[in-house]
């Protein structure tokens, strides 16, 4: 009887182990963040995914995508590594999602190190997907004027200078899409608002903690890091959002698959 009873409790703790695994690391969340500007005239919002690496929420990702049309966005951007460098079918996965989400709204697209290839970015312009290597475009929601950049880096160098690209829009919200995040150079040049990803959020996280480790860093939101949510400086902002999927093993935890929801709002509505 007692084999019995501790043969139980040993498959039950399994099992409570296995549920936890699979909640945290295959289930959905929508992670919402306020933004209030004087330039901003009336709400916008913004959904931004990261960092899919050919996951599938759902048949055919059908669940990410109804969550992210229940948001009703203005637009949606998608902060690279879609997929993993090399997988065939995660890029078949990836590029099947950016063809649904066109017809739920204006997607604009920037590469991660992963997904950096100039035959699939042909594929999502292709398929009406705004790719933006390098690249900018000026959007219009109500009385509200956006300008959006997009930049690919992989990698940052010590002259690293967004002036050298391009010239900062006076008469707009000035919005950023890279994959990963150089604050302090994208503040020194005056993006309002700078959407990333590539961090995963740092994939296990804990409680009054944050992420446990990464980059050969333990606890790095302890240590200055910009790892997941929202950071301000100097009054310019950044975003990192905690992406959805998980490299190299598929192990997350407090840190579930995120659909970030950016909304913009009047100063006065905060």
């Amino acid at each position: 009887m007692n084999k019995l009873r501790k043969a139980v409790n040993t498959i039950l703790v399994f099992a409570v182990l296995v549920f936890i695994w699979w909640f945290n690391t295959y289930t959905l969340c929508v992670e919402t963040v306020e933004i209030s500007d004087s330039r901003i005239k009336n709400k916008v919002t913004i959904v931004q995914i990261s960092d899919l690496h050919g996951y599938s929420f759902g048949n055919d990702n059908s669940s990410l995508i109804n969550k992210i049309s229940a948001q009703n966005p203005d637009f949606i951007v998608a902060t690279g590594d879609m997929f993993s460098n090399g997988s065939v079918e995660g890029r078949q996965v990836a590029l099947a999602l950016m063809t649904e989400l066109v017809d739920v709204a204006p997607v604009y697209y920037v590469n991660g190190e992963h997904d950096n290839l100039d035959d699939f970015d042909a594929e999502l312009e292709e398929a009406g997907v705004n790719v933006l290597d390098y690249e900018q475009d000026v959007v219009t929601v109500g009385e509200t004027k956006l300008h959006l950049y997009g930049i690919n880096n992989v990698y940052y160098t010590d002259t690293f200078d967004l002036s050298n690209e391009f010239t900062l829009d006076e008469t707009a919200y000035n919005v950023l899409l890279a994959h990963i995040q150089n604050f302090e150079k994208f503040a020194a040049f005056g993006m309002d608002l700078s959407l990333c990803g590539d961090t995963h959020g740092g994939q296990v996280r804990l409680p009054f903690v944050g992420a446990v480790y990464m980059d050969d860093t333990w606890f790095p939101d302890r240590n200055g890091g910009y790892i997941k949510g929202l950071y301000e400086l100097d009054g310019k902002k950044l975003f990192v959002s905690g992406g959805l999927g998980s490299n190299p093993i598929p192990v997350r935890f407090w840190n579930r698959p995120e659909i970030s929801v950016i909304k913009l709002v009047p100063q006065n509505n905060v």
